[in-house]
């Protein structure tokens, strides 16, 4: 939920200022102080599902995109002899790649 408190009267303030300028220094420091201490009530709140994102986009820049534990499965399968090419499966999925880039 955001929560902008005094955001469109500080805007009418400043143009005000600008209009009445003819009226004297003294007045337009006066109402400049005025707004100024409207700004400082203005405040922005973030939603829980903001908040949440962040947490989530810290814990995955955290992590890493490699899992170690599969790349040691595979070299120790290509090492020993046990991995196997499907050719057929690898030129089906290409191929489906191919049809689902080409639309």
């Amino acid at each position: 939920m955001n929560d902008i408190t005094n955001i469109n009267s500080n805007r009418a303030s400043l143009s005000s200022n600008q209009s009445s300028s003819v009226k004297g220094r003294n007045e337009a420091k006066q109402s400049n102080q005025s707004s100024d201490s409207s700004v400082a009530g203005d405040r922005v709140t973030l939603t829980n599902t903001a908040s949440r994102l962040k947490d989530i986009e810290e814990q995955l820049s955290n992590s890493s995109s490699i899992d170690s534990a599969r790349v040691s499965e595979m070299q120790a399968a290509i090492s020993s002899g046990d991995y196997n090419v499907d050719a057929d499966r690898i030129a089906d999925k290409m191929l489906a790649f191919e049809d689902f880039m080409s639309k």
